[in-house]
């Protein structure tokens, strides 16, 4: 069976495509012409925020200077930092549980879309070189 994989697995390597094949997919794609996708509107809008957002630091700036910063009590800073590691732990286990949801769904997705046709395919190939050592 190893064998006979291998020698599979070669012959499916040397296979090509038919050059009409190619040439028709070459004929559509350049029919249909190229259409602008979603990156080409969003990476100006995304250049232009962030020239807007260093305007807006360099606007800021001077004045930033400017202020004194006022002594906090000790008990504030150290209220206003466990309020902070709290809200982060949040933000780390909400965007930890979505990043769990997602692997679910994808692992799910490729086991029903691409598992059952590789197994056919190689059921098939299977079959063609058994039937082909037959005959």
């Amino acid at each position: 069976m190893q064998r006979d994989l291998s020698r599979l697995t070669r012959e499916l390597q040397n296979e090509k495509c038919p050059r009409r094949v190619c040439d028709e997919v070459q004929r559509r794609v350049f029919a249909r012409g190229h259409t602008p996708g979603w990156r080409h509107r969003v990476i100006p809008a995304v250049a232009a925020g962030l020239v807007l957002a260093g305007f807006t630091v360099l606007w800021q700036w001077p004045a930033a200077r400017n202020v004194r910063p006022t002594a906090e009590s000790p008990m504030r800073a150290t209220q206003s930092r466990l309020q902070t590691a709290n809200q982060a732990a949040a933000a780390l286990e909400l965007i930890g549980s979505i990043a769990a949801r997602a692997g679910a769904l994808s692992e799910k997705a490729v086991s029903d879309r691409a598992v059952p046709p590789l197994r056919n395919s190689l059921y098939n190939a299977q079959n063609q070189i058994i039937h082909h050592l037959q005959l």
